[in-house]
């Protein structure tokens, strides 16, 4: 059922459909919401925010916010987040115009870089607070482009990971290893926007297209209630005789389950949803349930979404969604849309004991663990490059890379 089916059959709903809007800042995030917008993705709004007339020109999306006007002239940043960032705040009054009403925004950009770095936080703190559901996808620069573009990225996905509900970081190094060597500069910078497009799609299909299991917008949010945490994102696709076997292990091998991040950790909230076609079998959806929980989740945890596409035969397409908490005693919890406002003790003696009581509990609480997450994880190795070795930092130290949580006695 189409929108004008939906609002003929149940009138005076026009405008409490859900809204979601896709809006790429900096030009690695135009050029994404470009290559989505080939995608003709039905009840999605388009947008662009940057700071570089040139770039927005080239651009077929409709909705352009130039910012900045007075502090770069159009001419772009020069590669100073904070100039993106002044430029982003100059125009604030603009930018939370663009994101009002809107109840999903996915935020498209490139880490690194003026414009992406500094603008991107400041569009995620304002749709944040109108109250929409905020998931970034970003991309990390190339380690050979050196210290001072990757310094500005962690900076950037640090603050974005404090102001929006979920952010999936995909690096440049780790997707360029599916690519041939002899790939033009064009395909490159390609791949990346393939990724944020397939996953952009994935939740879209999960709240849009028709299914057998319906995951809609409420169970969205509530899978992603911890800010500042980390989010688990992967992809796989099978078809043919044993799709299910294929698409899981396609699963296994997706490059974003690799990160140092999720290698050692399952998800405290787990989304899993599988799209098929009209012969997708109950029995294929339990298999893969079976395996991905026991990879990734517990049941207890996981959403299941089931997916029915007309246009996919003999073929299984799966999304894992997850989010971990890793702020400690869940401090990094967002506030809920629906939460109720809390009562008025009837007076004031015998609220304030109470108050007191619940404040010392949040004390206790929050010291009950130590995650040592206080953006300084390199310490003496701050000014230094990077020492990788299979993806990892090795100047940072293994409970950090690996979120692990220290219990206080």
């Amino acid at each position: 059922m189409d929108n004008e089916e939906l609002s003929q059959a149940f009138p005076g709903l026009d405008d409490k459909r859900l809204r979601v809007k896709i809006i790429g800042v900096g030009g690695a995030g135009g050029n994404a919401v470009d290559r989505i917008k080939l995608d003709d993705l039905g009840q999605v709004a388009l947008a662009v925010v940057n700071t570089d007339t040139k770039s927005m020109a080239s651009s077929p999306i409709q909705e352009k916010l130039l910012v900045g006007r007075s502090i770069t002239r159009g001419l772009s940043t020069g590669g100073e987040a904070e100039i993106g960032r002044k430029a982003a705040e100059e125009d604030a009054a603009l930018i939370e115009k663009m994101v009002d009403g809107v109840d999903l925004v996915f935020l498209l950009a490139g880490l690194g870089g003026g414009t992406g770095s500094g603008c991107a936080p400041v569009v995620a703190k304002a749709a944040s607070k109108s109250g929409a559901l905020v998931l970034a996808f970003v991309t990390m620069p190339f380690t050979r482009e050196g210290e001072r573009r990757r310094k500005q990225a962690e900076d950037a996905l640090s603050e974005l990971r404090q102001c929006c509900d979920a952010v999936i970081a995909l690096p440049n190094d780790m997707l360029l290893q599916q690519i041939d060597e002899k790939a033009t500069v064009l395909e490159a910078f390609a791949i990346a926007d393939e990724w944020v497009s397939r996953g952009v799609k994935a939740i879209w299909g999960m709240l849009f297209q028709s299914g057998m299991i319906n995951v809609d917008f409420a169970t969205l949010r509530a899978a992603f209630r911890y800010r500042g945490g980390k989010t688990l994102f992967g992809l796989g696709c099978g078809e043919g005789e044993d799709c299910v076997k294929k698409a899981l292990a396609d699963l296994e091998l997706c490059p974003l389950l690799h990160l140092p991040d999720y290698k050692y950790a399952k998800a405290d909230s787990l989304i899993l949803n599988i799209c098929g076609g009209p012969n997708l079998a109950m029995s294929q959806v339990n298999e893969i349930m079976d395996a991905v929980c026991e990879k990734f989740g517990s049941r207890q945890n996981t959403v299941l979404g089931a997916v029915i596409d007309g246009a996919m035969r003999d073929a299984i397409r799966i999304t894992v969604i997850g989010t971990t908490d890793v702020s400690g005693a869940g401090q990094g919890q967002r506030p809920s849309a629906t939460r109720p406002a809390m009562q008025t003790a009837p007076n004031a003696h015998s609220s304030a004991p109470a108050a007191d009581q619940a404040r010392r509990l949040d004390e206790r609480a929050s010291q009950h663990e130590f995650n040592f997450q206080n953006g300084e994880e390199r310490g003496f190795f701050d000014a230094t490059e990077t020492n990788l070795y299979n993806g990892e930092d090795l100047d940072v130290p293994t409970f950090l890379r690996r979120g692990i949580r220290v219990q206080l006695q």
